[in-house]
């Protein structure tokens, strides 16, 4: 990624293992994922809790989930400008927490 790389934290009331789990179900991308990381080979790092949005070996996206306590996470994700602008980050981070909100009741 460029030194254009933008990035938007939110803290959200699940645990940081739901969030990830989430974020890399593909059959979510679609309700939350900016457009230009959609496609991407998804690199999962389970221990660290990051995924990695990669494109010719690239890293396009970066998605972090703590544990923040109580059963929540604070939850980063960083993008360059050319794929997301700040409000689209925003915008992104409210739909997966919708997303993982709907796991949560669902299930």
């Amino acid at each position: 990624m460029d030194s254009t790389e933008i990035r938007d934290t939110t803290t959200m009331q699940a645990d940081a293992d739901i969030v990830l789990n989430t974020a890399a179900d593909r059959s979510q991308e679609t309700s939350w994922l900016p457009d230009r990381l959609r496609g991407c080979e998804l690199d999962l790092d389970a221990e660290g809790r990051t995924i990695r949005w990669v494109r010719d070996d690239e890293q396009q996206g970066r998605l972090t989930a703590r544990p923040s306590g109580a059963g929540s996470s604070e939850v980063e994700l960083l993008t360059s400008r050319e794929a997301a602008d700040d409000d689209s980050l925003r915008v992104a981070l409210r739909a997966l927490e919708a997303a993982v909100a709907e796991k949560l009741t669902a299930g």
